[in-house]
């Protein structure tokens, strides 16, 4: 299990997949430092979002909504079970879907939004998607990331002042021509890249 480092779920615990690796809680720490200024009543995205310990996490600190997006069943049980615990049912959706290939979670999440709060972007995005997969019992590095970028720089998902925030492996190079990265935090194997559109 893992704890919720601050706000109003604060030292709440959340159950976390067998076979996932959850973000470390210094990257996790120092993220949100950084996000911090930006987090009151934003709307949240929390890709390949695993536990949802960056979304919950969000909602802690001040996110007024969060959509996990998610597409294995063990991740996606134990995301259920957390928004239960918490008792935020009323803050957050979850999404069922290959982000890669099922595209239809980009139109549902505008479709929600609308809905709730009459807009289809977000004001910050959370790519966590991860680094190495077991192939064959050969663990191989994986190249998530930057299709996942493209998809989000083609989907107006982001709204115009918004943030993109990627984790992603130190040997993976992002580029996008319609974001800018402004800001990168470097933690060993570990890179988070901060992304937003082009003024």
């Amino acid at each position: 299990m893992i704890k919720i480092i601050a706000g109003e779920y604060k030292g709440r615990l959340l159950k976390v997949p067998k076979n996932i690796r959850p973000i470390l809680a210094q990257i996790k720490k120092s993220v949100f430092d950084i996000l911090t200024p930006y987090l009151k009543d934003c709307l949240f995205l929390d890709l390949y979002a695993g536990s949802g310990a960056v979304g919950f996490e969000a909602i802690s600190r001040g996110a007024k909504y969060c959509i996990f997006v998610e597409k294995e069943k063990g991740c996606l049980r134990i995301l259920s079970q957390n928004v239960i615990s918490l008792n935020c049912q009323e803050r957050c959706y979850i999404i069922k879907a290959d982000i890669l290939k099922d595209l239809f979670w980009i139109e549902k999440s505008k479709e929600i939004l609308d809905k709730s709060f009459k807009r289809e972007n977000f004001d910050i995005i959370f790519i966590g998607a991860p680094y190495v997969e077991k192939k064959h019992h050969v663990y191989v590095l994986t190249n998530y990331s930057q299709p996942t970028i493209d998809i989000i720089a083609n989907s107006d998902l982001l709204s115009s002042k918004g943030i993109l925030v990627v984790q992603h492996s130190k040997k993976e190079i992002l580029f996008t021509k319609k974001l800018v990265c402004f800001r990168q935090q470097n933690y060993g194997d570990t890179i988070v890249s901060f992304f937003k559109k082009f003024l």
